[in-house]
């Protein structure tokens, strides 16, 4: 049996009422409705843990623009001025080091003191372990299952690493119960932050902080905490499905790699019909022609070159060196269209012609039997 646990993330929120909220990004005259109505000017930390060595308390944030110069002001460890801060400012997010810090912490920010609490690390249950890492909200739990089972008996992942953004669809311990037994899998994690999400638009000018804070912060959380030390990290969602050549694995081929990372591009996958949908990712064996691409994933090793160098964003971690070194020519990775809860509401019509592709029946039935 793994060990799957649901870890709930410190994080919180401003009081608007003491008088200090997080600047928007984008100029007055610039901003939509859509914009405004799901930007993130509360959440001043996402969360803060204790490192494994015990050297330090990492806060992983939304960028905080205005907000830095009150926040380190107000930091107090133990009720004493913080002397020594590390901020790491990145495109989507913010990373906070305090070396030597002791607990309890807190931070006066405008009228109001807010304490931080400090959580353990998780770095050591997945110390050399192949892993997968997704974000969550409302899937269905046999799709997570499946998108572990089949990454577990194609690729050898042996841990989960899921951030739940406020699924409301089950308990979360649910999901950890149906992770357990998977056979092969050792280790698993869900964080639970039921934070803003953001808008889901680009940044509108060069140099514009992009507001989509949420998802590139829970993936660095993941790599500065569970992750740290894992052998090599999956970054699919629990819809895309990793598949390439016979006898080698995505991992071993990412660790293979010089700069440790693959890029692996992908394209549309069908159910027969949109009557079909919401469906199993074993539904789908249809693809069109030509067939159509879609966004670009990756397999990291942490610790790798480009992990040093690169911050980790949903597809682009690396810039030109991932463009010229890392994009791999045999694997690639579907995108069940079917596989959705319809939280994006942009996507294109499906599909009025399919081709049947036998080679996804081959490869359902090896990798994601069903279950009796």
């Amino acid at each position: 049996m793994a060990e799957v646990s649901v870890v709930p993330l410190t994080g919180f929120a401003l009081d608007p009422a003491a008088g200090l909220v997080r600047d928007y990004t984008r100029p007055e005259g610039n901003r939509p409705e859509k914009y405004l109505a799901r930007y993130d000017r509360l959440t001043l930390v996402y969360d803060a843990f204790r490192s494994a060595d015990g050297r330090q308390i990492i806060l992983n944030a939304p960028p905080m623009l205005n907000l830095w110069a009150p926040f380190k002001a107000g930091l107090r460890a133990n009720g004493q001025p913080v002397p020594r801060i590390k901020r790491h400012v990145w495109k989507r997010t913010d990373q906070i080091r305090i070396p030597g810090a002791e607990s309890p912490l807190s931070v006066d920010m405008g009228a109001k003191t807010y304490d931080i609490p400090v959580r353990a690390a998780q770095t050591d249950r997945f110390a050399g372990l192949n892993c997968l890492l997704a974000l969550n909200k409302n899937n269905a739990i046999a799709w997570v299952r499946d998108w572990v089972r089949y990454n577990v008996n194609r690729h050898g992942a042996k841990g989960v690493v899921l951030v739940d953004n406020g699924t409301d669809a089950y308990p979360l311990e649910d999901l950890a119960d149906a992770l357990r037994d998977i056979p092969g899998l050792k280790q698993g994690l869900i964080y639970s932050a039921p934070f803003p999400y953001g808008p889901t638009m680009a940044a509108s000018r060069k140099g514009e902080r992009n507001p989509r804070f949420f998802q590139s912060t829970m993936l660095n959380l993941a790599r500065s905490d569970a992750l740290a030390r894992a052998a090599a990290v999956l970054s699919v969602d629990i819809d895309e499905i990793v598949h390439g050549p016979e006898g080698r694995t995505i991992f071993e081929v990412t660790r293979a790699n010089p700069l440790g990372m693959t890029t692996v591009f992908g394209f549309w996958g069908y159910p027969a019909s949109e009557a079909e949908i919401p469906a199993l990712q074993r539904d789908h064996r249809y693809r069109t022609e030509p067939n159509k691409k879609c966004n670009r994933k990756w397999c990291i090793v942490p610790g790798g070159i480009i992990d040093r160098l690169a911050v980790w964003d949903p597809h682009q971690v690396g810039g030109l060196l991932q463009n010229l070194f890392t994009v791999s020519k045999d694997f690639r990775h579907m995108h069940c269209r079917g596989t959705t809860t319809g939280w994006k509401t942009t996507r294109k019509p499906f599909p009025t012609e399919l081709h049947h592709d036998p080679a996804l029946d081959v490869m359902w039935e090896r990798y994601l039997p069903l279950e009796t």
